[in-house]
């Protein structure tokens, strides 16, 4: 990625945070909710207490869950390769063969 690429989409993130976080914390608690239902074993929780104020709930969840994920995220973040030099290899790899 160029700097300039990099910025526009780091001025992007800024602007549309507040949309992706609000996205985030929904996919998240929805998941949860069919999990538990999944799993018969955890269905003493009252699912109906926490849907009367789901904003609250939206936001635990998503707190708890970013407690026990949030270094793994980082440290898989700091391990992935940039796929930008993946593809330019690939790229010169059948390069190469097409000019063989």
């Amino acid at each position: 990625m160029t700097e300039n690429q990099e910025l526009k989409i780091k001025n992007l993130l800024k602007k549309y945070n507040a949309i992706l976080l609000h996205s985030m914390r929904l996919a998240i608690a929805e998941d949860f909710i069919s999990l538990v239902l999944l799993n018969k074993e955890d269905a003493e929780i009252e699912l109906e207490d926490l849907s009367e104020n789901r904003n609250e709930y939206y936001t635990y969840i998503l707190k708890e869950f970013m407690k026990h994920n949030s270094s793994s995220v980082l440290d898989e973040l700091k391990e992935m390769e940039d796929p930008i030099a993946e593809l330019k290899r690939n790229f010169l790899k059948v390069t190469k063969k097409n000019i063989s």
